[in-house]
């Protein structure tokens, strides 16, 4: 099984926060991929971001970033922010099966992912 990374991306407007997830039979997910031969999982999301959707990935700031577990598995997830959504940007999204979400609507999504409640450098000391 090949190893699967997730990616979002925040916004800020006058309605609220969103986030890029994609929308699916049961509700939304969070945007995963496999993780790209010879790459971590971070420069896998960013060269998806940039070559399959085509989104100036320069704009993107690391905004957050976690280990959770996604359908039993432990998938590393990360938050962009500071990525500029007009409607050229959403178009690429959407025909990807992307969109934007408010926060509001996503509270069986949130409510869905398991966080580790701690870092792997505690396992470290021990």
């Amino acid at each position: 099984m090949q190893k699967q990374v997730a990616g979002t991306i925040i916004y800020n407007d006058q309605q609220g926060s969103h986030f890029l997830v994609k929308p699916s039979v049961r509700g939304y997910n969070f945007y995963e991929l496999p993780v790209r031969a010879g790459c971590s999982p971070l420069a896998s999301v960013l060269w998806d971001f940039r070559h399959t959707i085509g989104i100036d990935v320069d704009q993107l700031r690391l905004y957050d970033s976690v280990m959770a577990e996604l359908d039993q598995e432990k998938v590393a997830v990360f938050v962009f922010d500071h990525l500029i959504v007009d409607e050229q940007v959403r178009a690429k999204f959407e025909q990807q099966g992307l969109e934007f979400v408010l926060a509001s609507k996503l509270h069986e999504l949130f409510a869905s992912v398991h966080v580790s409640e701690t870092t792997p450098f505690m396992n470290l000391s021990k």
